[in-house]
């Protein structure tokens, strides 16, 4: 029996609505990371008097090269928290307000320990949202369904205008 589609069903792109949703989450995560990364670094060494922190040059590229490397190893921490705790949609959810949260205690003048706690809350909030958005992009097709090759380089291409951001700066 063959499924009868209704037309007036709302898609993005001909592709399930959710997909939207899952391009923009990862736009906005992939913009806010690597737009954070560009200038977190001059913060980080800019004499104190001129607002920054007062690192060293070499202390703040430590500092950023570990928490490059954080971000991506939190994705098992996600991963685990998805498959046996909250589920995929859940934990994308709790990575998306996490990753806010961080993004707002940067915002508070509080010094290293502010930058520590942001960097903290932003590490686990994107282990817990990008390991898990591509699952939910293929949960969104139906086994077979010739459109989800399409719509994961629909949703690829989020990842990479979000990535606009680290050109721009």
């Amino acid at each position: 029996m063959r499924e009868i589609k209704d037309s007036s069903a709302k898609t993005f792109f001909g592709h399930p609505r959710g997909l939207a949703t899952l391009f923009f989450t990862e736009f906005w995560e992939r913009f806010s990371y690597y737009g954070m990364r560009a200038i977190l670094i001059y913060y980080m060494y800019t004499a104190v008097v001129d607002g920054g922190l007062g690192f060293s040059q070499a202390t703040a590229t430590a500092i950023m090269s570990i928490y490059g490397s954080l971000v991506y190893m939190s994705g098992v921490i996600g991963g685990w928290t998805a498959d046996r705790i909250l589920g995929p949609r859940r934990t994308i959810f709790y990575g998306g307000v996490l990753i806010m949260v961080g993004h707002i205690a940067l915002s508070f003048p509080g010094g290293a320990t502010a930058l520590f706690v942001s960097m903290f809350f932003i590490i686990i909030g994107t282990g817990f949202l990008k390991p898990n958005v591509s699952n939910v992009v293929g949960d969104l097709y139906p086994k077979g369904d010739q459109k989800r090759d399409a719509g994961f380089s629909i949703f690829y291409m989020g990842i990479n205008l979000g990535l606009l951001s680290r050109r721009l700066s």
